[in-house]
């Protein structure tokens, strides 16, 4: 896969349980640059996105897409991502993701909240029995995989992989490795297990929420970094994240923010640096 160096995050999902508009900010990261975009049907704003990324040449894209666990039995499966591309107005994907590891109960599509209003989409999305709790599905992530690879056979992805797994979980899918593996990563959750031996594997990896962590932006070591580069933390973190080949997805509605992460791609960070920021994590003192 030729995969660009950094992404732009789709989730509309932010601190507190506020929804952002992303199709705004999306155009603006086009006009930027970002060629990659990382979708999910559980963000609730194909349809928002289509018509932003609409204008664009295809050719010029890198679409991921993801498909939300309560559609993980075959025939759902296929019917997800088939509506996530009519939404998208895209004949496919170039990478198609399972969202995380775990199948819950379905309750039928998700649908579009545009339409079904967020209150259905989210019951449908969150599946509770009558004490709250979330309700699973006896679905083998072996059978899932097969109607993952059956979605590239026919060609509506171009490659397959999944999001949130770990060694283990990777491991039940059979003989056939994902093409990826798309983490949450961070200074302050580096997930070095799972990086490492999805590098051994050649599992590309793509890194979630890098600079969502709480407190990171005023990180002393970072800044400090930062300040001895003419960069912003930000940016250290995303040129942190990419030497250590994994493929950033930062998101914003800054548009500032937006223009300033892709110039993370503009310098670079020498051995001792990378080696101060991976201790970070293992140096952050707990919470009171």
């Amino acid at each position: 896969m030729n995969v660009p160096p950094i992404g732009f995050g789709c989730s509309p999902f932010r601190e507190g349980g506020r929804r952002v508009d992303l199709e705004g900010p999306v155009r603006v990261a086009l006009a930027r640059g970002y060629r990659l975009f990382d979708l999910a049907e559980l963000y609730g704003n194909e349809r928002a996105l289509g018509r932003a990324l609409g204008p664009h040449p295809r050719r010029e894209l890198f679409i991921v897409g993801k498909v939300w666990r309560t559609n993980f039995r075959p025939a759902a499966l296929r019917a997800a991502c088939e509506a996530s591309l009519l939404r998208l107005g895209l004949d496919a994907f170039d990478l198609y993701l399972l969202h995380a590891p775990e199948a819950w109960r379905h309750r039928g599509p998700l649908g579009d909240p545009e339409e079904l209003g967020w209150e259905e989409f989210e019951r449908r999305a969150l599946p509770r029995d009558d004490q709250g709790n979330i309700e699973f599905d006896e679905v083998p992530l072996a059978e899932t995989w097969e109607a993952m690879r059956d979605l590239a056979r026919c060609g509506l992805t171009g490659g397959i992989g999944v999001s949130n797994f770990g060694p283990g979980q990777i491991a039940e899918l059979g003989s056939e490795l994902p093409a990826a593996n798309q983490i949450a990563c961070s200074p302050y959750e580096p997930n070095a297990e799972v990086v490492d031996w999805c590098r051994q594997r050649e599992i590309r990896l793509m890194a979630h929420s890098p600079l969502s962590a709480a407190g990171l932006h005023s990180e002393p070591r970072l800044l400090e970094l930062a300040a001895r580069h003419g960069r912003s933390a930000a940016q250290v973190v995303l040129r942190w994240t990419v030497q250590r080949g994994l493929v950033p997805l930062p998101s914003s509605t800054d548009p500032s923010h937006i223009a300033e992460n892709l110039r993370a791609l503009d310098f670079e960070l020498d051995g001792d640096a990378m080696v101060a920021i991976a201790m970070i994590g293992s140096m952050r003192r707990p919470g009171p």
